[in-house]
């Protein structure tokens, strides 16, 4: 099969398009035939080796978590899936376990699930890791009707499905984000926007209940000014060495910060593809890629500020 793989962390002599052996399922097992992939930045951070000590070092080694595709065979014990179901889901990239850049894929049933009617591969597989991941820090934001909600970082992968999960709650919405997306944020749901840059954030003299920080950089100085007292600031790039400033925070300031880690429960992605059938959440997907062309995929992704999801079709 072809595949997107590594065989090593040097750039860029270690990323590449070739060919690998056909996976072979066990009988609790799908064979995937997949049709597209999206690029999250946990998987750039794969690429760039930033995540050995976790991944780990045996190559080759296939990136790509969230997939949509088509069963092509089912083991013997698998009774829920059938060869021919349309199927999508994220699957473990971590501790050597191959990921789903490459024409063939084998999972586990509990990482799959039946696309809704109506939704492309692509959609489909945009959807796992940044939509659930939006939706758990907005749960762990209580963001419910009324609330203010300030999201940092609002067009991009996470951010673009926070928006709308937000509005879908009925929240008041602030976006940060460039210039040349203020039209796009507003039509995603959001009732204003602001810059994003530092200097930005300083001038806003905006009161938050709660601030999903999709894009992870926020000062959480700026942060706990921007907040109403009680207020609850979500980072997806919350680190353990932020235990920390969260106690002092909370302990000081009575302002709570945690994490937004994605969630994937199966009344997660009930309530996503629930919100996708109701014309309430629609992915954005402006850049699309075919698999000999995946490591332009995850320049953009890393480098170019992309708008949404990129997927990469195969």
């Amino acid at each position: 099969m072809k595949a997107f793989y590594i065989t090593s962390y040097k750039r860029p002599e270690g990323i590449v398009y070739g060919e690998l052996a056909d996976p072979v399922p066990a009988t609790d097992q799908l064979l995937v035939q997949i049709k597209a992939v999206s690029v999250n930045p946990v998987d750039y951070k794969i690429l760039r080796g930033d995540l050995k000590m976790i991944v780990g070092s045996g190559f080759p080694r296939i990136v790509g978590s969230d997939y949509a595709g088509i069963i092509k065979d089912v083991g013997g014990e698998i009774k829920n899936f059938k060869p021919g179901d349309r199927i999508y889901g994220a699957v473990p990239i971590f501790f050597r376990k191959p990921g789903a850049l490459a024409e063939l894929l084998i999972t586990e049933p509990k990482y799959a699930r039946l696309i809704p009617e109506g939704m492309s591969f692509e959609e489909a597989a945009s959807l796992p890791v940044a939509s659930l991941t939006a939706l758990n820090g907005l749960r762990k934001c209580r963001i419910a009707y009324g609330k203010h909600l300030l999201i940092n970082g609002a067009t991009g992968g996470v951010g673009h499905f926070a928006i709308q999960i937000a509005k879908a709650r009925e929240a008041v919405v602030t976006a940060t984000c460039s210039a040349g997306n203020v039209e796009l944020a507003k039509t995603l749901g959001a009732n204003e926007t602001i810059g994003y840059s530092r200097d930005d954030l300083a001038k806003s003299k905006g009161k938050f209940d709660a601030i999903l920080d999709a894009y992870g950089k926020m000062d959480y100085k700026d942060a706990c000014r921007l907040l109403n007292r009680k207020g609850i600031y979500a980072s997806t790039l919350f680190m353990p060495t932020s235990v920390f400033s969260a106690f002092w925070v909370q302990l000081v300031f009575r302002k709570k910060l945690t994490s937004s880690n994605m969630r994937s429960r199966p009344e997660d992605y009930e309530e996503i593809e629930n919100l996708f059938k109701a014309g309430k959440l629609k992915p954005l997907i402006e850049n699309t890629f075919t698999l000999d062309k995946a490591a332009d995929a995850f320049e953009m992704a890393e480098k170019g500020r992309p708008r949404g999801k990129i997927i990469i079709k195969i």
